[in-house]
């Protein structure tokens, strides 16, 4: 009886904060003799009807472009982490205003100078087939890109340089891009590719509006860790983050990274 009293007990407070805070918007309140647990109203607030309100016919259209939308459409999105062992960890999100196209003979050259190599590259594309003929999940064919990509990278594999101490894995895609997808991809790479010297090996992925959805590529780096002193878009391909996507070149600049909010 004690447990039953202190429920009612906390039931009734629960009720008394509700009516107070709706008193302006409900005429009367009863409890029908006969159920109990039936609950009539007889008038319902304008106040609680209004809480969600559509949009006036009148109204200014909304426009994508601007606040937090706009700012996710108009950004690259970089997850960044790194491979240990048998196990890959997203550990930073960063933010930037766009990414840089590179001509590959700029690219090249940087490399050269500061001791970087692509080992592999490879693009993928999303798939989904339901054969109509049969319901059995077995055939059901699903490709996912980021797993389409590691696979074609592997399929033609430089070897890494003796004195790479570091390599890098490359994700560039659209804004679907999901990242236990890219994550799973990480694995495979790190896997497949039978890196010896154990370098240190970290990713990037990057969702960008202007590359298609339901694509991904890869782009696999390795390097010897030295940026000479170089800045920007230079320093970044030096470091390995260098996103081959649709016979293009892309990369991202540090000071193109924003904290804007609108």
């Amino acid at each position: 009886h004690l447990l039953a009293n202190t429920i009612m007990t906390k039931l009734s407070i629960v009720a008394a904060t509700t009516v107070a805070l709706a008193a302006s918007s409900v005429s009367s309140f009863s409890v029908t003799n006969s159920n109990p647990t039936h609950i009539t109203t007889s008038r319902a607030s304008s106040s609680v009807l209004n809480l969600i309100r559509g949009e006036a016919v009148d109204a200014e259209t909304f426009d994508e472009n601007e606040g937090g939308v706009g700012l996710a459409l108009r950004s690259a999105i970089k997850i960044s982490g790194k491979c240990q062992k048998d196990q890959c960890d997203a550990q930073e999100l960063m933010r930037y205003e766009k990414m840089q196209e590179v001509e590959m003979s700029v690219a090249q050259s940087i490399m050269e100078k500061s001791g970087c190599s692509v080992l592999c590259s490879g693009m993928g594309k999303e798939l989904y087939q339901d054969p109509a003929s049969t319901i059995r999940y077995e055939d059901k064919l699903v490709k996912l890109a980021p797993i389409e990509a590691a696979k074609a990278a592997l399929e033609n594999v430089a070897a890494a340089p003796s004195d790479a101490k570091y390599v890098a894995l490359n994700f560039a895609g659209g804004d679907d891009l999901i990242i236990g997808e890219i994550l799973e991809a990480c694995g495979m790479l790190v896997d497949g590719l039978n890196l010896e010297g154990k370098p240190k090996v970290s990713f990037n992925s990057i969702s960008f509006n202007q590359f298609a959805d339901e694509t991904c590529s890869v782009t696999v780096v390795a390097s010897g860790g030295n940026t000479g002193g170089l800045e920007g878009v230079d320093e970044s391909i030096a470091k390995g983050e260098l996103y081959a996507y649709d016979g293009k070149w892309f990369t991202v600049a540090e000071g193109d990274i924003t904290t804007a909010e609108k």
